[in-house]
């Protein structure tokens, strides 16, 4: 089942400074990091787009593999990048680097949405900003932002009145995050003695 109306943007990273190499080619579970998230994707949306700063993606995968117009914004400039190369009214965010997410989450997004406000995640760590539905309609709001260095995600959505979504602990390791080797190296020993 997909979503009407709504295009899903997987946000694959740029340098990897932090992972040490381009995270969208670790393994979890034998496959590829932007493949597990390309499976999420794919329940959402029929249509598909990475935001990407490694130039050969567009080489080996069948989707439209498009660099940040605005570099150098952090996750803003995905984000950014994703909202002017889309044509649904909504799009979903996605990140490469939370391996255990599934399409469910996004549908608990979906249903919470009202008016045109971007709909994210919260956990008992906070916003998950990668986690997120964005309206077309709030380019333009987040364009002036970028025009004026404000690059705080957080602000924005705070700033947009978004929707935030609590997701109960049971959900949480779904929002592991990887940012290092050790933290990828972590998560397969959680799932491997059975941890939540």
């Amino acid at each position: 089942m997909t979503f009407l109306n709504c295009s899903a943007a997987i946000i694959a990273g740029g340098k990897s400074k932090r992972f040490g190499s381009p995270k969208y080619q670790a393994e979890f579970n034998g496959k590829r990091l932007l493949d597990l998230a390309l499976i999420v994707a794919s329940n959402i949306s029929h249509k598909i787009l990475i935001i990407s700063g490694q130039t050969e993606l567009n080489a080996v995968i069948e989707y439209p593999v498009y660099r940040d117009i605005v570099p150098g914004c952090g996750p803003l400039g995905g984000i950014y990048t994703a909202l002017n190369n889309f044509d649904s009214d909504w799009l979903a965010v996605l990140p490469v680097d939370m391996p255990l997410l599934d399409a469910e989450i996004y549908f608990h997004l979906w249903k919470q949405r009202e008016d045109q406000r971007p709909v994210v995640a919260k956990t008992k760590k906070g916003i998950e900003s990668m986690v997120s539905l964005w309206h077309k309609s709030n380019l333009s709001f987040i364009e002036e932002r970028i025009k004026n260095r404000q690059w705080s995600i957080y602000r924005i959505l705070n700033e947009m009145n978004a929707v935030q979504v609590n997701f109960p602990p049971k959900k949480q390791i779904q929002f592991f995050n990887i940012n290092y080797k050790e933290d990828l190296e972590l998560l397969k020993t959680i799932r491997k003695s059975g941890g939540e």
